[in-house]
């Protein structure tokens, strides 16, 4: 009988050690799981604020940097809602790549070329692969040419860089006083264009 007895109460306390063991185990896995959870959540939260940040300052050349994917898949969308019959759809990543290349905001080249030239719709010829409107009223009738849509791209990048960021302008108004003059008088419709569609890729 007490040889029963001892028998009983070794396995019980076998049991419950047994089962506190696996109750360690599982609440160690649920924290460990919880955990990466909250931190993919930070991670996707904060892209996503990244992405949706506001630019109502005006301030749109010093843009901080976010996940290139999602980046190229924004100007994609715009590109596609816009115009989906526009040469820029097949050059997303050199517009995303060349603002990187000169630190400006990734929509700023396409919301140009979308108030200019509809996506490049409406150029000076055919072979200028002009979607900016650059130097369209200086005196060339056909205003710039460019070899191709990469060269331009890249070239108009580094314009807006040269020409306005490193001269310290970067405000939009600022911008489209000296882009587009007359704009100014019509209660700055450049820089309300451009803002307008810039607000479309967030």
């Amino acid at each position: 009988m007490a040889l029963r007895k001892a028998l009983k109460v070794f396995a019980w306390f076998n049991l419950t050690l047994l089962l506190l063991v696996i109750d360690v185990f599982y609440l160690s896995s649920y924290v460990t799981n919880k955990n990466e959870a909250s931190v993919r959540t930070k991670h996707l939260t904060a892209l996503r604020m990244e992405i949706n940040a506001p630019s109502s300052s005006g301030e749109v050349l010093g843009t901080s940097v976010v996940g290139d994917d999602a980046r190229i898949l924004l100007v994609k969308n715009f590109i596609t809602k816009n115009n989906a019959e526009s040469p820029f759809l097949t050059h997303t990543d050199t517009i995303v790549n060349e603002a990187d290349k000169n630190k400006i905001d990734f929509r700023l080249v396409p919301a140009i070329a979308m108030c200019e030239s509809n996506l490049g719709k409406r150029i000076p010829s055919s072979d200028s692969f002009n979607a900016w409107g650059i130097a369209v009223f200086t005196g060339q009738n056909n205003g710039k040419k460019f070899n191709d849509w990469p060269h331009a791209i890249n070239w108009v990048s580094s314009y807006i860089r040269e020409k306005f960021f490193d001269k310290g302008i970067t405000d939009l108004r600022e911008i489209g006083a000296i882009w587009a003059p007359p704009s100014v008088e019509k209660d700055y419709s450049w820089t309300r264009c451009v803002e307008g569609f810039m607000e479309e890729m967030q």
